[in-house]
């Protein structure tokens, strides 16, 4: 495997990791400032592969290591993207949960207005009876 073909592996990994973000974003998986940053790194992962000069990092590594830094790499961004997707998904139920909160206290204000005026409704009946 030589430098060349590393380069463009992780030119694919970026486009596949920009297909699986959009679809993800899509399909409301992530939400819309996680879906951004993974889209921003998916980009820079295209250009560190397609550019040659951005490129010289993987003249770096030995050849020898090429298959284990593609498996750990290809990994740890699933690994990440399930990671975030499943934060995001976590950020939209909680603020689901709390829209739901705040429409409890507003009907649970009402209701206590609406007993406090037939308290005092029957406080004045009372009143106007006893006199």
């Amino acid at each position: 495997m030589t430098a060349d073909m590393l380069r463009v592996i992780v030119a694919v990994e970026g486009v596949l990791l920009l297909c699986l973000d959009f679809r993800s974003f899509v399909y409301r998986k992530i939400t819309e400032g996680m879906g951004l940053g993974w889209g921003c790194f998916a980009f820079i992962l295209i250009l560190l592969g397609a550019v040659p000069g951005l490129s010289d990092w993987c003249r770096v590594l030995p050849k020898e290591a090429y298959p284990a830094f593609l498996l750990l790499s290809v990994s740890v961004l699933l690994g990440a993207f399930r990671i975030s997707c499943t934060i995001s998904q976590l950020v939209r139920k909680n603020r689901e949960i709390a829209m739901h909160v705040s429409l409890l206290n507003q009907e649970n204000e009402r209701i206590l207005h609406e007993m406090k005026e037939l308290w005092e409704r029957e406080n004045e009946k009372k009143d106007t009876v006893c006199h």
